[in-house]
């Protein structure tokens, strides 16, 4: 049997997908062994657990799977799951994740027991587009009980894969379960065997048990009567009547952990006399390429109906146990998980209070969300710990305004416990920033004196810091991330250094020169890279591009940062920044008429218009007009900005905008909103502090604009003004500045039309 599954298989594998579909107890996961040990083949293997059932628990262990292969994908983890928890479209967002992490990667994925994770069909269409985008550097391996949402027709069909290994392929032939009798018995009864086989119609692990415990078929005709499922049962009953009560006491006590160790058993009196004499007569006691020992599905299920039959008590007591067992061994995780089963209040808030906020971090919320469920309404809003992490779930999953009230009782819960309050305080700012709220009231009593200790105070600081440069104090902003930098210690571990590192490029890139924003960019980026901070490395490019996109007049040099930053959102599965590059990377490509990156701009942002508002007004607006008015649509192109100015952040880009509006306005004829408009711009203009790329820019839209409506006087003072601010580095500009200044000599009949053409 062995070698004829084994030469299907090796047929199989030779496409890009390979399926075997078959209930449970048809030896899917045997036969996967056999042939990765025969043919020796190379591949990362992911054996879905039963508590895998959901989306993230998937992803979660499918990150750690892939670790050999792309390691970066288990240590984005968490970021990310707190990004898809709140997405419409977890499926598309994971699967952009998963094509960035993967995509250099060339091996065999081998996915077995793939029938928990389908529990959640999200699950199943994540897989199914995870092989359509990389079936032709990726082989993939999957073993379930159903293939129900995969498109099988359609990979068959289009040569993707051979027809699935099936229940047909996998059942014992008369001359298989023969042989395999003789392996368990001298001399058996041919006859006796064939009616076995035919009570059990050649499902292997009911054969497999009525050989190895020499059930006469007389005895299983009954029970064949009836489902598969009571065949099973009463094999399996005759397997636990035959073993040692310390053994089925073992047994009981252990099947409530999905996978277990040697030092777990032993802890339950499993000696490795035991469980060798186990494996040998249960033989549904399997080991793991790890060396986790983990019962077959079918066997731990009985298993656990008996251990129920014991009664609750008996049940609860064992979870405990099991749970405590982990404790100790410092696996807060999973033994948090046992606890909840057991609904163990007392056990579940001492690790909440000890491990919480680093499960939260690790990337474990739904541990955390079952562990929290169990607990009454009483005893979580009793606890400060339960009360903040029931928070940071709602708010990783969108739901601030739920999250706010949690936030704000638990901090006053938290009142007399410095440390603890201060982490709530700190991860309540953290929310309200990225809901777009304040986060300065609620920061600056923690922001003074030496009572906070450094530890907490640095990163409450670096948040303040953020938030005054929203609320418009820039001068309190570069107080205060002085401050926070200056605090730093040399034992302030990277993840925190570059977390801070980013927030000081934040602010520094408002003061001039930008030099100090440019260094702790660089700096922020190379620590976030390393630490795979995905989302932080791709705030620190946003503030280089800045740099580069207001100094240097340098569109190539844009564009390269802004594919750093969206290689990093990707990764990071940040769609705020994927969408800042893609708005940004539109609007230089608008600018330079290249209309094929326009084009794969334009699908990238037709499905993400909703998101980060600001920045659409500041860039995608703009090059929108500029598209417009290749088409000669001037009067489109002034609906586009007309009454945006008021809203964008500075006064040079207030600035920039309305002298864009002017000049729009003043094409399409509109020449009392052209004047409106350039009045704005003008106002900002004298409120500016100093020259800049977008003020010289400013002034040279309101030049134009004037030349639009014949006011060739007043063209002149704005063009000379801009031409005073442009500095040999903005080539660009100049040129325009230059085309300008041919456009108004035109105009005064000092040149004829070729040399507008030429300029």
């Amino acid at each position: 049997m062995r070698a004829r599954i084994n030469d299907r298989l090796a047929r199989a594998v030779q496409f890009p997908v390979t399926l075997i579909v078959a209930p449970a107890g048809f030896g899917k996961s045997v036969a996967l062994r056999d042939f990765i040990e025969t043919s020796r083949l190379d591949a990362v293997r992911y054996d879905v657990l039963r508590e895998e059932g959901s989306l993230l628990a998937f992803v979660r262990r499918l990150s750690e799977a892939l670790e050999p292969v792309a390691p970066s994908a288990l240590a984005a983890f968490p970021a990310m799951q707190q990004r898809v928890m709140a997405s419409e479209e977890p499926v598309r967002e994971l699967a952009d994740w998963f094509a960035e992490h993967l995509k250099r990667t060339v091996c065999t994925i081998v996915i077995d027991d793939f029938h928990h994770a389908a529990a959640d069909p999200d699950s199943v269409a994540l897989l199914a587009e995870l092989i359509e985008r990389h079936g032709e550097r990726i082989k993939w391996i999957v073993a379930t009980r159903s293939d129900a949402g995969l498109p099988v027709a359609s990979w068959v069909g289009y040569g993707r894969m051979d027809l699935p290994i099936g229940e047909a392929d996998l059942r014992f032939t008369p001359v298989e379960a023969l042989a395999a009798a003789g392996e368990t018995q001298s001399g058996a009864d041919a006859g006796e065997i064939e009616a076995l086989r035919e009570l059990t119609e050649g499902w292997p692990v009911a054969l497999a048990i009525a050989l190895r415990t020499r059930t006469h078929a007389a005895d299983l005709r009954g029970a064949a009567a009836g489902t598969r499922e009571m065949v099973y049962r009463y094999l399996a009953e005759q397997v636990f009547a035959g073993l040692a009560a310390e053994q089925r006491a073992f047994l009981l006590a252990t099947c409530v952990f999905s996978t277990f160790d040697s030092a777990s058993a032993e802890a339950f009196g499993g000696t490795p006399e035991m469980l060798a004499g186990l494996r040998r007569s249960v033989t549904f006691l399997n080991v793991s390429a790890v060396g986790a020992y983990r019962y077959h599905d079918l066997f731990r299920e009985f298993l656990e109906s008996e251990l129920r039959r014991s009664g609750e008590r008996e049940w609860g007591a064992t979870l405990t146990a099991a749970a405590a067992l982990l404790e100790r061994r410092g696996d807060d995780q999973n033994a948090l998980a046992l606890y909840a089963k057991a609904r163990d209040v007392e056990a579940i808030l001492r690790i909440l209070e000890r491990s919480g906020l680093g499960l939260f971090e690790r990337g474990e919320a739904e541990t955390l969300a079952a562990a929290l469920d169990v607990l009454p309404d009483a005893a979580r809003n009793a606890n400060a710990w339960a009360l903040g992490l029931r928070a940071m779930l709602e708010a990783s999953r969108g739901h601030f305004e739920i999250a706010e009230p949690g936030f704000v009782a638990a901090i006053e819960l938290a009142r007399t416990r410095k440390e603890l309050h201060l982490t709530l305080v700190h991860r309540y700012a953290i929310e309200l920033v990225r809901a777009g709220r304040d986060c300065v009231d609620l920061l600056e009593p923690y922001a003074g004196g030496d009572a906070v200790a450094a530890d907490y105070r640095v990163p409450i600081l670096g948040t303040l810091s953020t938030g005054y440069v929203r609320a418009g104090r820039v001068s309190d902003a570069l107080l205060t991330i002085r401050k926070a930098l200056d605090l730093l210690e040399p034992s302030t571990d990277e993840d925190a250094r570059a977390r801070i590192y980013q927030q000081a490029a934040f602010v520094y890139q408002f003061e001039s020169p930008r030099e100090r924003a440019r260094t702790h960019a660089t700096l922020a980026v190379e620590l976030a890279l390393k630490r795979n901070l995905y989302e932080v490395a791709a705030r620190a490019y946003s503030v280089l591009y800045t740099i580069v996109n207001d100094e240097a007049d340098d569109p190539i040099a844009s564009l390269a940062i802004l594919d750093k930053l969206d290689e990093c959102a990707r990764k990071g599965a940040s769609h705020q920044a994927r969408l800042f590059a893609a708005i940004a990377s539109f609007e230089i490509e608008v600018e330079r008429g290249d209309e094929t990156a326009i084009v794969r701009l334009d699908r990238t942002l037709e499905a993400t218009r909703s998101g980060l508002p600001q920045a659409r007004d500041e860039a995608l607006a703009p090059a929108l007009a500029m598209r417009a008015v290749w088409d000669g649509d001037f009067r489109r192109a002034y609906g586009l900005l007309a009454g945006t100015a008021q809203g964008q952040g500075s006064d040079e880009r207030r600035a920039l905008r309305a002298a864009e509006t002017a000049l729009y306005a003043n094409a399409a004829g509109l020449q009392d909103e052209g004047d409106e408009a350039a009045r704005v711009a003008l106002e900002a203009l004298e409120r500016s502090p100093a020259p800049t790329r977008r003020t010289a820019r400013s002034l040279l839209f309101l030049a134009l604009a004037d030349l639009a409506c014949g006011r060739a006087a007043s063209a002149q003072r704005h063009l000379s003004e801009a031409e005073r601010e442009l500095s040999p580095a903005l080539r660009r500009l100049r040129s325009l500045a230059q085309a300008i200044r041919t456009l108004y000599r035109v105009q005064l009949g000092q040149a004829d039309a070729s040399a507008l053409t030429g300029a």
